[in-house]
């Protein structure tokens, strides 16, 4: 299922300045008459199809656009869709038309009501999940969490072009060990890095031509890093800067048991859920349908800043 918006231009925009607006924005991709959009850090995705015709001279023009993201994700994926849904309306000024349910309507475009939709047909999708397959575990975390995570992800690739040279950047990832969910982080080669609290942090070390890897708990990290007075493991993210590895974080590292990564059981973003999300789904089917209407209210969506 997907969240599907009209969007009709008049006048008529030239391509050549569609074009050029997308291949301004990062993550978006042209192919015929699709913008697409796919973030690899938080694997977001979404996209325009534009209607074309030619104007007098002969120019190729964008007469509407048709914008498509899907149901069934965690509750962030509408708000990166969101940030540049609004850019894309504020460049371009479109006539909307919103057929959702909570929707739009016929505009004005506003980001909070596109949000509200989304949200609504997505609590159904996550509904319809469980009354598919009741005995289905779906992963979840609070919701401030995961967006929280989102954010990092979303803000993670200004971050490296900002400090790259400086210091690793890592992605938080989602990983499964005997059963729970739990986040991870990779810190390469003892390198500096900006270290984000996460469950696990998963280290890699040189050995010969191979790349060797171990997983360790926060707290062993918080341990291992705080006897060094220069930084401090009180904060989230901890920053670790040096031009030396420090001696302490070596021994650590060439000691720290090995693991098999092809062993580790990994979760995509797109398939962690908002506890609450989950929760209002599997007590919207306990309730039950009246006259055939499905009883919906997604739960509250806190704003997070990116």
């Amino acid at each position: 299922m997907t969240y599907s918006l009209d969007l009709f231009f008049k006048p008529a925009v030239d391509l050549k300045r569609i074009n050029r607006y997308f291949q301004d924005r990062r993550y978006f991709s042209l192919a015929g008459n699709d913008a697409v959009y796919e973030n690899p850090d938080t694997k977001v995705g979404f996209s325009f199809t534009f209607r074309l015709r030619r104007n007098l001279l002969l120019r190729q023009v964008a007469v509407s656009a048709e914008f498509e993201i899907k149901y069934g994700r965690p509750s962030w994926f509408a708000d990166e869709a969101e940030i540049e849904l609004s850019a894309f309306t504020a460049a371009f000024g479109p006539r909307i038309e919103d057929s959702q349910m909570r929707g739009m309507a016929k505009g004005p475009y506003s980001g909070d009501r596109f949000l509200r939709a989304w949200d609504f047909g997505n609590s159904f999708t996550v509904r319809q999940i469980f009354v598919d397959k009741p005995d289905f575990r779906m992963a979840t975390l609070p919701s401030d969490r995961l967006r929280a995570i989102w954010a990092w992800n979303y803000r993670r690739a200004a971050e490296h072009e900002i400090s790259g040279r400086r210091r690793f950047t890592p992605l938080i990832q989602f990983i499964g060990i005997e059963g729970c969910l739990h986040t991870m982080a990779l810190w390469p080669r003892g390198m500096p890095v900006l270290l984000p609290k996460v469950d696990y942090v998963l280290v890699s070390r040189e050995d010969g031509n191979d790349e060797r890897f171990g997983l360790a708990p926060w707290s062993e990290v918080l341990e291992v890093v705080g006897q060094n007075p220069r930084f401090d493991v009180t904060k989230d993210p901890i920053s670790l800067e040096y031009f030396d590895t420090p001696p302490a974080i070596t021994k650590w590292m060439e000691n720290i048991p090995s693991i098999d990564l092809r062993a580790l059981e990994r979760l995509p973003a797109r398939q962690v859920f908002d506890a609450e999300l989950a929760a209002a789904a599997r007590e919207s089917i306990a309730i039950g349908e009246i006259d055939g209407a499905i009883t919906i209210n997604p739960p509250p969506r806190a704003a997070v800043a990116v």
